[in-house]
């Protein structure tokens, strides 16, 4: 990661510039600002250009809840009844939720975060209300944002769609669980349930049409998606969804031991807090730099041993109430017949999602040869450490790796190892559970092997394995400004890309990628 954040800084991101006239700013704010009126008051946004050189209107930065401060924070988010100002600023991006920056590790954001971004084709261009489409970002359920520097949608904007991007709190202060102090946990699943109401009351503005929404995310993102399209509280809210490259059922998504990791986290702070009441006076109080950076000092042996450094993250919730996301374990959600209602799913994965594993596993590569049986999935009943999980340890090795076992030689071998154990296994596993069980929703179920210039996390990360990588698909349907890269119209590259879009977007306007009348 470090060295990405070198090879990124060595190239021209952030460009300085010089202060505009007094009167180039009022031309700019007089000619290129939209008001748009909303429930909390009105939100004043930007007009700008799209590659074909249509125009698109931004609005960036939108409150969506109130501030998760003080008393409220580790709570589900709280409706935010009218903006600070008559007229709201939505010309840039807000701060993103508190975490560390994935490619450089700096601390970045705020707890004032919970801000979403709606980009929508300029006014004139709609005489109709079009499909709109929700994005909820990866990361781990540890870091990212809903903001352009990865997530800039004009490529999906020419298909005339409305994109709107959030933010959602992240780590301890998004997944903390102490339902014995009211702390329910899945606040930042709660938060995303916040961005789909707002999206019911107030699209309509924005020329989108409330009652054609796609929910779509990547990775921990994705297995958001799945997780609110199990949820009774949430499914009303979107009539498709997408999940790339995630599902709840994967093994690196519910949490374990969830409060015993709170008491945990909160010891590391003050060794003294002993009952629960002292545990969440702790947290409540702690400085969000110190409670993030403790964070993965809560894993236990087993996950560090299986490579799952992610802490806070769903759970079951104890309690069921108007805003429970989680009533019962994804797996057992999965198993209850038609508990998904009629609502068209995308699933899928990249074909070497495993290749971003491998930045870890190439410094410990005996570490695997030695201990192959740190592979062998939960789902299958071998206890950890027996003969047995030895013995099939053994078996993976051979099977993967073949007599040479795990080494330079065979670290594409490995990354196959690694895609199949973090996300293959678990995806086909969701897709024939999706299958027998939820037949009232239709599925589609896809692979993305596209090897191309757009391969940006795979391009920024140096790999050279071949394929593509975890998150490799998601800038051939979005800009990544953070790069500042991108693709001449007639490459191979932009052709994927506009193949992307189009399957996306027709999914979004009919509820399947491929429709017969598509041209």
């Amino acid at each position: 990661m470090l060295k990405c954040a070198r090879l990124l800084r060595s190239k021209t991101l952030c460009l300085s510039q010089a202060p505009l006239s007094t009167s180039v700013q009022n031309w700019m704010r007089n000619v290129d600002r939209v008001n748009v009126k909303v429930r909390q008051g009105t939100v004043s946004g930007v007009k700008e250009k799209l590659p074909n050189g249509n125009q698109f209107c931004a609005f960036r930065g939108i409150p969506y809840a109130k501030p998760p401060l003080g008393e409220l924070r580790f709570r589900a988010p709280q409706p935010l009844e009218r903006f600070q100002y008559p007229v709201l600023d939505c010309s840039a991006e807000r701060d993103v939720c508190f975490s560390r920056n994935m490619f450089t590790q700096a601390a970045e954001g705020s707890e004032d975060c919970l801000h979403l971004n709606v980009y929508t084709p300029a006014p004139e261009r709609c005489d109709r209300p079009l499909p709109v489409m929700v994005f909820i970002h990866g990361g781990a359920f540890l870091f990212g944002s809903g903001n352009s520097d990865c997530y800039s949608p004009e490529y999906l904007l020419q298909e005339d769609v409305v994109v709107v991007t959030l933010n959602y709190r992240l780590g301890a202060l998004g997944f903390l669980h102490l339902p014995s102090q009211g702390i329910e946990g899945n606040a930042g699943l709660k938060d995303q349930l916040m961005v789909l109401k707002w999206v019911q009351d107030n699209i309509a503005q924005f020329h989108g049409d409330p009652h054609n929404v796609t929910l779509f995310g990547e990775s921990a993102g994705a297995a958001s998606v799945h997780l609110h399209l199990l949820s009774p509280v949430s499914q009303r809210y979107f009539h498709k969804a997408i999940c790339q490259s995630g599902a709840s059922v994967m093994e690196w998504v519910m949490q374990r031991d969830s409060v015993n990791r709170t008491r945990t986290l909160a010891r590391l702070i003050d060794p003294a807090a002993s009952s629960d009441e002292e545990v969440y006076q702790t947290l409540l109080k702690a400085d969000k730099v110190e409670l993030m950076g403790l964070m993965l000092n809560t894993l236990s042996a087993d996950e560090k041993r299986r490579g799952l450094p992610m802490p806070f993250k769903p759970v079951v919730e104890e309690s069921v109430g108007p805003d429970t996301v989680v009533p019962v374990h994804p797996f057992v959600a999965m198993q209850q017949p038609n508990r998904i209602p009629p609502t068209p799913l995308i699933l899928g994965n990249n074909d070497r999602e495993g290749s971003i594993m491998m930045l870890d596993a190439m410094k410990k590569l005996d570490l695997y040869d030695n201990d192959m049986a740190r592979m062998i999935p939960r789902t299958v009943n071998v206890a950890p450490e027996s003969p047995a999980s030895e013995q099939l340890g053994e078996e993976i090795k051979r099977f993967y790796c073949g007599a040479k076992g795990v080494t330079n030689e065979t670290v594409n071998q490995l990354a196959d190892l690694m895609t199949d154990y973090h996300f293959g296994i678990l995806a086909n596993t969701c897709a024939e559970l999706h299958t027998r069980y939820q037949q009232n929703s239709p599925l589609f179920y896809y692979n993305f092997s596209y090897d191309g210039e757009l391969n940006m996390y795979k391009r920024l990360l140096q790999l050279s394995i071949p394929g593509a990588c975890h998150a490799d698909e998601l800038s051939y349907l979005f800009l990544m400004r953070l790069a500042n890269y991108d693709v001449k119209p007639d490459t191979e590259a932009a052709q994927v890309r506009r193949l992307m879009c189009r399957l996306w977007t027709n999914f979004a306007k009919y509820g399947h990628p491929t429709p017969a009348d598509d041209q």
